[in-house]
């Protein structure tokens, strides 16, 4: 890979214990971190951050996460399997 490519995003597979948006059901939520820019050392953060401090880059709103079993069961299921628990329906 050259340095102008950028890395392939892995997929995250659908699960009831992933931490999704809990405005649309997406695992792609980002949050803030403290990171050392030189070498890419995690230092900390996630611990306590604020709800604006998360983004979910599915529908584009600053909300905390939650699990998605907690998010299935307020909001039913999509799809069999579930494509946000995993859950057979």
């Amino acid at each position: 890979m050259s340095e102008s490519e950028e890395p392939e995003i892995p997929v995250i597979k659908p699960s009831p214990n992933n931490s999704v948006c809990s405005e649309c059901g997406s695992a792609e939520v980002e949050c803030l971190d403290w990171v050392r820019v030189n070498d890419n050392y995690f230092i900390g953060g996630s611990e306590c951050i604020p709800d604006d401090d998360y983004w979910c880059q599915a529908c584009e709103v600053h909300a905390a996460p939650i699990q998605a079993s907690e998010y299935c069961e307020g909001k039913g299921h999509t799809g069999s399997p579930c494509t946000v628990c995993g859950m057979e329906t």
